[in-house]
């Protein structure tokens, strides 16, 4: 509606101005009655509304309003007159005719009578639309912003130059165990989990205020649920205008970190002071680094920067290739190898090579591990040598042997060579004596068992027993083994046959034994049992010539074997007298100046009597009661490693 001139003819000035200026503007000016119907409005009214303000007169403000603001702008309304307020500012949106949105900032006044009841109001409208746009698009940046700070996988929080918080993304709020974040807002860090250490993390706000930033501090932080973890903080003085208003704080948890780099210095540490040789190759196979041991096993000052192959003997470096070849499909790498080393020796050695792969499964090299198999090897071949020594020793021993346990089950047996066993291996192994040995002999048995486990001591005993229709006659020695008992069974039938015989025959068949026992005293066998060890058992009696004998013989198979101790058992032998005495005394002297110590044993209490009775100086002689004691002393002198010696020294008794 427009002013009509004549009816303000009695206006001033000012009011025709007022007019003129609403008339002008751009500004939206709206008058309403208490209902809110429009009584004025100004020609703006075409721009916003879409309407003239002709058309306006007699719509609502309601009508006008966006239909998502009405029933606020209604509530808005209803509380400033509830209040009695006479002005208001209310922000909304209004339609166009042709669908369009202006966003509208109103400063409205509200009309009320003397009776204080409302008569009206009058607004005026400024579009705030390109605010309203600049307004949202800052809103959606700064959600932006916080939504990437809050998924950083940092700590971000900035302080006011008190320290208080002024705000924090959620990894900050997750540690310091709050929920909200208007619970860390005006908080210090002596309200918070960490308050040990506020005085320090307040400290260094005030220095970076101070100085400047600082970087990479390393430190430690108390979450909310107790637990310590380790933190890199970076902090900034945070500026407005040129003016320090606070501090910025960055911070990483690099617990797992550390952990790991602790992890990788132990593991290094472990590698350079490894016994085992310790290296890396690139895909090359050019080694890139070793440990200590892995050069002093090859002798190299160093070996950085040699190709892997060209250490390796040239036989085994097909086989080295055919290893690495495993490794990189992913098969389990490992065998032997030797190595050339630098004073021209070979070393063997066990290799393992594991692949040494990148995140993205790219082939970085190998890793080599090498174990010095040469004391291992030395070990195996003494070894050895040494069982074959007793499988000899044991397998020339005619007699039968069985191993049973303390309480009489058979563990084990030799046979003798005749293959002849009163029952099958596969009827005794494993069972007691008792259940598979004839009554007589098992209660023999049971009696020397006894003994043997209550004394310790050694026991003989003979028995009778019919083998192929035939009744032998044997010899049984037990001896304790450790847990079990070792049972030695030589078969004596020929000799009580032979024993039988004598007493029979005529005086030319006593003759014939005769002459066959003089020849069999005039041996003289010499037996090497172990390295550097011979024995001689000498039965019979010894005269000049056979002395002559023993000497040459003894002296010919300690040259020959090397021998350091030579054992004479005269056990066998029935006089000692004056001559025989002369005759070991002159041994042992030339034995001597070949180097052998020799061992007399076997020596029974009426020989070491006739010994005394003669003055006989056995100077320079070691004296054994038996044989057996002989071998052990000359064994123990020999330092042996492995200890199946005494089982033989039990057989050989």
């Amino acid at each position: 509606m427009h002013l009509d001139p004549s009816s303000m003819s009695n206006n001033s000035l000012l009011s025709e101005r007022l007019l003129a200026t609403i008339e002008r503007t751009s500004l939206l000016v709206t008058e309403t009655d208490a209902q809110g119907v429009i009584t004025f409005v100004n020609p703006a009214a075409q721009r916003f509304f879409g309407y003239t303000p002709a058309e306006c007169i007699g719509k609502t403000v309601l009508e006008l309003t966006h239909p998502a603001d009405r029933d606020r702008l209604q509530q808005t309304i209803i509380e400033c007159v509830r209040d009695g307020r006479h002005l208001a500012e209310i922000e909304n949106r209004i339609l166009h005719r042709d669908g369009s949105v202006f966003h509208f900032l109103w400063s409205v006044a509200i009309h009320y009578s003397d009776q204080g009841t409302i008569i009206g109001f009058t607004s005026i409208g400024q579009d705030i639309s390109a605010l309203h746009q600049l307004r949202s698009e800052l809103y959606e940046k700064r959600e932006m912003l916080y939504t990437v700070i809050d998924h950083l996988p940092l700590g971000v929080f900035w302080k006011d130059k008190e320290s208080r918080f002024l705000g924090c993304n959620r990894r900050v709020l997750e540690d310091s165990g709050l929920s909200s974040f208007k619970d860390i807002i005006g908080k210090t860090d002596f309200e918070l989990p960490w308050r040990r250490q506020a005085t320090y993390y307040q400290y260094s706000d005030r220095v970076v205020m101070a100085s400047g930033p600082q970087t990479n501090i390393e430190e430690t932080l108390v979450r909310g649920d107790g637990r310590q973890i380790w933190i890199r903080t970076t902090k900034l003085p945070l500026r407005r205008q040129g003016e320090v208003i606070g501090v910025l704080s960055f911070y990483e948890d690099i617990t797992e970190q550390r952990q790991q780099n602790e992890y990788l210095r132990t593991l290094r540490l472990l590698v350079e002071n490894a016994p085992d040789g310790i290296g890396i190759v690139d895909p090359d196979l050019r080694l890139t680094y070793t440990n200590q041991a892995f050069i002093e096993l090859l002798g190299y000052e160093q070996l950085v920067g040699i190709g892997w192959p060209d250490l390796v003997h040239p036989d085994d470096r097909e086989h080295l290739v055919h290893m690495v070849r495993r490794a990189t499909t992913g098969e389990a790498a490992h065998g032997t190898l030797r190595y050339l080393r630098r004073d021209g020796s070979f070393l063997t050695v066990q290799v393992a090579i594991p692949v040494l792969r990148d995140r993205t499964n790219k082939l970085m090299g190998f890793g080599v591990i090498n174990h010095d198999l040469t004391e291992q090897l030395e070990a195996m071949a003494r070894l050895q040598a040494s069982e074959q020594q007793q499988r000899a020793l044991l397998q020339a021993l005619p007699d039968l042997m069985f191993l049973l346990s303390r309480d009489g089950v058979f563990l084990q047996y030799k046979a003798d060579g005749s293959d002849e066993l009163a029952v099958r291996p596969e009827v005794f192994l494993h069972r007691r004596f008792d259940e598979v040995l004839p009554p007589v002999l098992a209660e023999l048995t049971r009696h020397h068992l006894e003994i043997v486990n209550q004394t310790g001591q050694p026991q003989r005993y003979e028995y009778q027993l019919e083998i192929g229709g035939e009744l032998h006659d044997y010899e049984a020695r037990m001896h304790p083994s450790g847990d079990n008992v070792l049972v030695l069974v030589r078969d004596i039938t020929e000799q009580r046959r032979a024993e039988r015989e004598r007493q029979t025959l005529i005086l030319q068949e006593q003759i014939i034994q005769a002459q066959l026992v003089v020849l069999r005293e005039l041996s003289t066998p010499l037996l090497p049992i172990a390295n550097g060890v011979v024995v001689m058992p000498l039965i019979g009696t010894i005269d000049s010539s056979r002395a002559q004998q023993v000497m040459e013989t003894l002296l010919d198979g300690v040259n020959r074997y090397q021998a350091t101790v030579a054992i004479i058992d005269i056990t066998g032998v029935k006089v000692v007298d004056t001559q025989v005495a002369g005759a070991l005394i002159r041994t042992a002297q030339a034995a001597s100046l070949l180097g052998a110590q020799v061992v007399l044993s076997g020596i029974n209490p009426e020989i070491a009597q006739t010994l005394v009775q003669l003055s006989i100086d056995l100077a320079g002689i070691v004296t054994k009661a038996t044989l057996q004691d002989g071998i052990a002393y000359a064994l123990s002198r020999q330092q042996l490693r492995t200890r199946p010696v005494p089982t033989a020294l039990k057989m050989v008794r």
